[in-house]
């Protein structure tokens, strides 16, 4: 276990509080320039940008819509708040809750293809201890698609929707999963808290720090937790992807990962046999585990998005400039990179192939009938592609 960071000894009569968190974040520097695989200033600035994004990100859920007894459900990432490589096709969403209390999560369900309701011990600030409790994958909807979920301790009788709740704090994660983000409507839910009245208590002195010693937790134990599970990615040979799960991820995954190089004119080309699956997608993301502009680039695509050749495997393109191909992974002017695939209670992991060429020669590595992209489409598609995260709720 983590050791935690304890406040106890400042008051908020002197800044001596707010200088011990600032010493905190000062120290995460080491994340950027103490990293021997970070060679480059490109990589720098990317890993810049990500200590201000954990930083952020983080903020938002130690010191903000902390009280257990009033939760709401906030944006956990999105475009712009980004760690522990957001799935470019999910919408996360998160909560504080007490296991003395008992919830009701109600609302319209949406149509998202998949929906996942976890209850996890402790908080993801300590993300050593953020385990899983106990989820629900599928939820039974009535009349006009409205569901209510229970969270609480003990099982009321004739409930359908349970959440088991654990002693102590924890969380409740939401994540919707969308294939078609043109059609599919997200869900629209709200937490309401059992026999809490309105307001709630004043804030206090004590709530502010230990928020504090939260928010110092997660900056010195979700970056380090985070980075090792990258560290996966460069141990496995090169140009193949390893497969298995991520103990604070979606438990029903599995993630092939593998780190890649492209130089500026060449191309990856990457096979994978599919496998019999609800749901599965391919994404690019930083050496920090950031999905890079997704929302603005296709450097991601899930099953109902990409083209599938005609013998059944799916093959992309990884390069910076635009091959023509309808599968095409932008890998944005960044040398380096990671490639995570996701597949969904997958019945097999089946053979995966990644051919290191020069641009030029992609065709060469593709079979006749390969989809190819007109530039006027391949426009048509960005702009699609940028218009849903509003839509959606996502950006």
């Amino acid at each position: 276990m983590n050791e935690r960071t304890s406040l106890e000894q400042y008051d908020f009569s002197s800044p001596a509080i707010w200088q011990r968190v600032v010493k905190v974040m000062e120290e995460m520097q080491a994340l950027v320039w103490d990293d021997p695989q970070v060679q480059d200033d490109l990589t720098r600035a990317e890993g810049v940008r990500q200590l201000t994004r954990l930083i952020s990100g983080g903020q938002r859920i130690t010191l903000e819509n902390m009280d257990p007894d009033y939760p709401q459900f906030q944006q956990l990432l999105s475009t712009k708040i980004q760690f522990g490589l957001p799935s470019a096709d999910c919408h996360y969403t998160w909560a504080p809750m007490h296991g003395d209390n008992v919830y009701r999560i109600v609302g319209d369900r949406g149509t998202a293809n998949l929906i996942d309701l976890e209850i996890r011990e402790d908080h993801l600030g300590r993300l050593g201890n953020w385990k899983l409790f106990h989820r629900l994958t599928d939820l039974e909807v009535g009349p006009d698609n409205q569901v209510e979920v229970i969270v609480s301790k003990e099982r009321p009788a004739d409930t359908t929707n349970w959440l088991k709740l654990p002693e102590g704090n924890c969380n409740v994660v939401f994540r919707q999963y969308f294939n078609d983000w043109d059609t599919e409507q997200p869900a629209r839910l709200t937490i309401i808290t059992e026999g809490k009245p309105y307001p709630p208590p004043p804030l206090t002195e004590d709530q502010v720090r230990r928020n504090l010693e939260l928010f110092c937790d997660l900056l010195q134990q979700m970056p380090a937790g985070f980075r090792q599970t990258v560290e996966a990615y460069y141990k496995g040979e090169p140009n193949t992807l390893s497969f298995d799960g991520i103990d604070y991820g979606f438990a029903s995954l599995s993630y092939g990962k593998c780190a890649y190089q492209c130089g500026p004119d060449e191309a990856l080309v990457l096979e994978l046999e599919l496998p019999k699956t609800r749901f599965w997608n391919i994404q690019l993301s930083s050496h920090f585990w950031e999905a890079r502009d997704y929302h603005l680039r296709q450097n991601s695509l899930n099953g109902h998005q990409a083209d599938i050749d005609s013998d059944g495997v799916f093959r992309a393109i990884i390069s910076h400039k635009d091959p023509g191909v309808a599968n095409w992974l932008d890998a944005g002017g960044h040398p380096k990179g990671l490639v995570t695939v996701r597949y969904y209670e997958a019945d097999k992991i089946r053979p995966s192939k990644i051919t290191r060429c020069p641009v030029s020669e992609v065709a060469q590595h593709l079979p006749p009938g390969t989809a190819q992209i007109s530039t006027e489409e391949r426009q048509r598609r960005l702009r699609k592609r940028a218009w849903s995260f509003p839509r959606l709720g996502r950006d």
